[in-house]
């Protein structure tokens, strides 16, 4: 009888190494276990002080040191991807945990974790909080001593972060008063329900009067500095680039696709491509309300998907589309996606409308907030179907476990963009105007491309970038400061966009226009690595 493979020395340190990452990693932050789908963590609530987020640092440190020890050469071909998507995790973990320390300069790490912590059990368990009231009280109790010690970690807060956590903090307050009669009424004890709600609510209350008495750090200490950008360049998006070459093919990108999108416009009639735009927009009225009309448009798409044949649609998948809740709106583009559990079995995702009318009091500033949303059927196609939706939960069915943590924006960013491509060219989306937003949408995707460059070397304030996407794509100014709200705190992601459609169509080319593959299987074929840097495996 053959002996079984067993696996070789270097495979067992390598997911000895990953393991105990893991499993220390849960235990130091069991909110984040959580939502990885380890339920055994659900009432759990991490201790958040300085020493914990010490100690991650230390766990970083240790794991990178000894995943580097492990020869990629002695590792087979999957092996050597989760290896290195797990280096990459732990060497930008470090950068922005011990250099940058942005777990003391950024507030919203704190606040933001505290809200979700309630927030993913409720969405595990929508139209049925009593079947996740015993962890949400649990975490309710601890809530309050959470923020305490996050605002003893907090020093010289990056001006901007902090007020974009006083913010969270309100919409924080109104969550959870949204939720009193809601819980009260599944509640064994209502009394005791309404005190733990009230607990944390006064958690918020004392950790926005903290901060606000906290001294402020640089104004620009969101930046990351040049150096720092290109480190995550090559980390984050496995591309070998300077930030000056990265702000290059941004601004070739800006004058190509304003090219392409006034040609695209001709065609049209004689009006320029933001006349037209304009003018669509404008006309364009719901004839539902707005997160209705994303709900209809987007199982639309999934039965023409399906008609279509682009690319394989798993099964045992499901998808809800809701309203961004009150904490995030002012964080949140017009539309956002949230990924199931990775090690669910309920692959169930979340398709996030973002509708700013419903905070607007006069009828014309409603209704210019709804225009935002004009061209939706393609901000459906990148969200959920075939975009982030079907994407990952193709990832998270990826036989190594390893690689269902991985999330490269390079990969799912740039697989939408794809998606809208696609979306136009194969006609899944049936509008005269599709190729016109699909192109002014890579539009706005590459001013972000120098925006991001231009933020993270300090040399370009939110006010001027939002100025940029109000002037060179016609965002509201609510729009363009939400959108540059998020991009501070996420170097590379902004980028990561356009820059990943271009190695996908660089990819297409090569495999399907001067090969032989079909479209449906170099698209499964994309989807079958996970969210990595297409540079990695291809």
């Amino acid at each position: 009888m053959a002996k079984a493979n067993r696996p070789s020395p270097e495979s067992t340190a390598f997911e000895s190494a990953a393991s105990c990452w893991l499993d220390e990693s849960c235990q130091l932050f069991p909110e984040t276990a959580s939502k990885l789908g380890f339920h055994d963590f659900d009432p759990l609530l991490g201790a958040n002080t300085p020493e914990v987020h010490r100690e991650n640092i230390r766990l970083q440190a240790r794991t990178l040191a000894r995943l580097e020890a492990v020869p990629a050469a002695a590792l087979n071909r999957e092996e050597c991807l989760d290896r290195r998507g797990l280096v990459a995790r732990m060497r930008t973990g470090l950068f922005f945990d011990c250099e940058l320390e942005r777990w003391r300069t950024d507030p919203q790490i704190h606040c933001r974790s505290a809200i979700d912590s309630i927030f993913d059990l409720l969405l595990r368990a929508p139209g049925d909080p009593a079947a996740v009231l015993p962890a949400v009280e649990s975490r309710l109790e601890k809530i309050p001593g959470f923020l305490q010690a996050g605002l003893a970690c907090v020093r010289r807060p990056v001006p901007l972060w902090r007020d974009l956590a006083l913010s969270a903090c309100e919409g924080a307050v109104e969550f959870f008063q949204g939720l009193q009669t809601e819980l009260a009424a599944v509640s064994g004890d209502p009394a005791r329900t309404q005190r733990l709600l009230q607990g944390a609510i006064g958690g918020f209350q004392d950790f926005a009067g903290g901060l606000s008495r906290k001294a402020e750090g640089p104004a620009k200490g969101y930046a990351v500095g040049r150096v720092g950008f290109e480190f995550l360049i090559r980390e984050q998006l496995g591309l070998d680039l300077s930030l000056n070459e990265a702000r290059a093919a941004g601004l070739r990108e800006i004058e190509r696709q304003s090219h392409l999108l006034e040609k695209t416009a001709r065609t049209l009639g004689r009006r320029p491509a933001y006349e037209l735009l304009e003018r669509a927009a404008r006309g364009w009225t719901p004839g539902m309300p707005l997160l209705e009309t994303y709900r209809q448009t987007t199982f639309a798409l999934r039965e023409r998907l399906r008609e279509l044949d682009l690319v394989s649609l798993p099964g045992r998948e499901s998808l809800r589309v809701l309203p961004v809740p009150a904490f995030l709106r002012n964080q949140f583009p017009t539309a956002a996606y949230s990924a199931p559990e990775p090690f669910s079995d309920d692959q169930t995702g979340v398709f996030w409308v973002n509708d700013l009318s419903l905070v607007q009091s006069s009828e014309a500033a409603k209704q210019r907030e709804i225009r935002q949303h004009h061209g939706l059927a393609l901000t459906c196609a990148h969200e959920a179907y075939p975009g982030h939706h079907l994407q990952f939960v193709v990832q998270f069915r990826h036989p190594s476990r390893w690689r269902r943590l991985f999330a490269h924006a390079i990969f799912y960013e740039g697989w939408t963009m794809w998606c809208e491509r696609l979306a136009v060219e194969h006609g899944l989306v049936d509008d005269p105007l599709a190729k016109v937003v699909q192109i002014h949408d890579a539009l706005w995707r590459a001013h972000r491309i120098v925006i991001d460059c231009g933020l993270q070397e300090g040399s370009l304030t939110p006010r001027a970038a939002a100025r940029r996407l109000m002037q060179g794509v016609g965002f509201t100014k609510a729009r363009a400061t939400a959108d540059v709200n998020w991009y501070t705190s996420s170097p590379t992601v902004p980028m990561s966009y356009l820059l990943g459609r271009l190695e996908v169509e660089a990819l297409h080319e090569r495999f399907v226009l001067r090969g032989d593959w079909s479209l449906r299987y170099f698209n499964d074929w994309l989807l079958s690595h996970g969210a990595i840097p297409f540079r990695w495996f291809a």
